[in-house]
C-alpha cells in the first residue's frame, strides 16, 4: 500500500512538472505566437487587397471574369501559404516546414494516388482558366447538363440549369468532355418542320412561308443569317417543309424559349389563312373480303 502511494505521489510530481514546464513554454513563446499571427494576418490581408486590385486592373484590360478571378483567387491563396510558413518559422517549426519540403518528393507520390482526383481536377482548372472554352454567364451544355456558367472554382465549375438546380460538375470532366456553348459567338440556328398535303402547291407555300419569316423582327435576316427552307421528305401523309432560321443567343433564357413556338404558330395561321391544309397522320384500311359487308359498328348505338 506504501509502495502504491509513493508510485501515485512520484506520477503526480511529474505531472505537475510537465504541465509546470508546458506553461513556462507558453510564456516564453506568447511574443512569437504575437508576431507570428501578426506575419499571417498581414499576408492575409495583402492577399485579400491585391486579390481585389488584380481583378480591376486586369477588368480593364482583358473583360473575362472567368480568367480574373481565378487568377485573384490564385494570388491569395500564395500569400495565404507565405503567411503560413512565416508563422510556422516564427514559433521555432522552420525545421518542420524544411523537412515537409524535403520529403515532397516522396510525399507528392503518395498523395499522388491518394488524391488523383482532387489534383487531376485542381490542373483542369488551370487549363481551363487559360484556354476559356466558356466566359461567366454562357449557356453550356456537358454530359446532358445544360445552363448558365456561374463560377469556375479551383476543383469544380458551377453550373446553374433553367429548372433552378445548382451542379458543381468537376472541372476533370470539362477537359474531357465536349463542351457546347451557345452564346460564344451570340447566334444559333433553329428550325422546325411543317406538313403540307400531297394537292397543294408547294411553290405557293414556300412564299407563304417565306413572307412570314421577312416579317419577324425577332430572327436574323442578313446575307447568310437570312432564313430559308429545303423540302424535307415526302411523308405517309404529307410532304415535308422544313424551315431554318438564326436568332441572336443573348437573350437566351428569356426570349430565345419563346420564340420559336410564336413562329411556329405564325407560319401554321398564315398557311391556314392562305388555303392550305396541314392534315394529320392519313391511314389507308384494306378489307380483304370480296362480296361480304364491311364490318363497321358505330359506337354507343349496338347496330352494324
Amino acid at each position: 500500500m506504501i509502495k502504491l502511494n509513493l508510485a501515485i505521489s512520484a506520477m503526480l510530481e511529474k505531472l505537475n512538472q510537465a504541465f509546470s514546464n508546458l506553461w513556462d513554454s507558453i510564456i516564453l513563446n506568447i511574443p512569437n505566437l504575437i508576431i507570428g499571427s501578426l506575419f499571417l494576418t498581414i499576408f492575409i490581408i495583402l492577399g485579400y487587397f491585391l486579390r481585389l486590385l488584380t481583378r480591376r486592373r486586369l477588368f480593364r484590360r482583358i473583360q473575362d471574369r472567368l480568367l480574373v478571378n481565378f487568377i485573384g483567387r490564385l494570388i491569395f491563396i500564395i500569400f495565404l501559404m507565405i503567411g503560413m510558413v512565416l508563422f510556422l518559422n516564427q514559433m521555432g517549426l522552420g525545421g518542420a516546414v524544411g523537412g515537409i519540403l524535403a520529403g515532397a518528393g516522396v510525399s507528392a507520390i503518395i498523395l499522388g494516388f491518394a488524391f488523383k482526383d482532387i489534383g487531376e481536377n485542381f490542373i483542369a482548372g488551370f487549363f481551363l482558366a487559360l484556354s476559356r472554352p466558356f466566359n461567366i454567364g454562357d449557356v453550356v451544355e456537358i454530359e446532358g447538363i445544360k445552363g448558365s456558367v456561374i463560377a469556375l472554382h479551383f476543383r469544380n465549375t458551377h453550373i446553374r440549369t433553367f429548372d433552378g438546380r445548382d451542379v458543381f460538375m468537376p472541372n476533370a470532366i470539362l477537359i474531357k468532355n465536349p463542351v457546347q456553348n451557345f452564346t460564344r459567338d451570340g447566334l444559333l440556328r433553329y428550325d422546325f418542320v411543317v406538313g403540307l398535303d400531297y394537292g397543294d402547291d408547294i411553290a405557293e407555300a414556300g412564299k407563304v412561308i417565306m413572307d412570314t419569316l421577312r416579317s419577324e423582327s425577332q430572327i436574323e435576316h442578313s446575307g447568310e443569317l437570312a432564313p430559308f427552307i429545303l423540302l424535307d421528305k415526302f411523308g405517309a401523309s404529307t410532304i415535308n417543309i422544313r424551315i431554318f432560321y438564326w436568332v441572336s443567343s443573348v437573350g437566351f433564357n428569356s426570349p430565345i424559349a419563346f420564340l420559336q413556338t410564336a413562329l411556329m404558330n405564325k407560319v401554321v395561321v398564315e398557311l391556314v389563312k392562305a388555303g392550305f391544309t396541314l392534315p394529320a397522320d392519313i391511314i389507308e384500311l384494306k378489307i380483304y373480303q370480296e362480296g361480304k359487308p364491311i364490318p363497321v359498328s358505330l359506337s354507343g348505338s349496338g347496330k352494324k
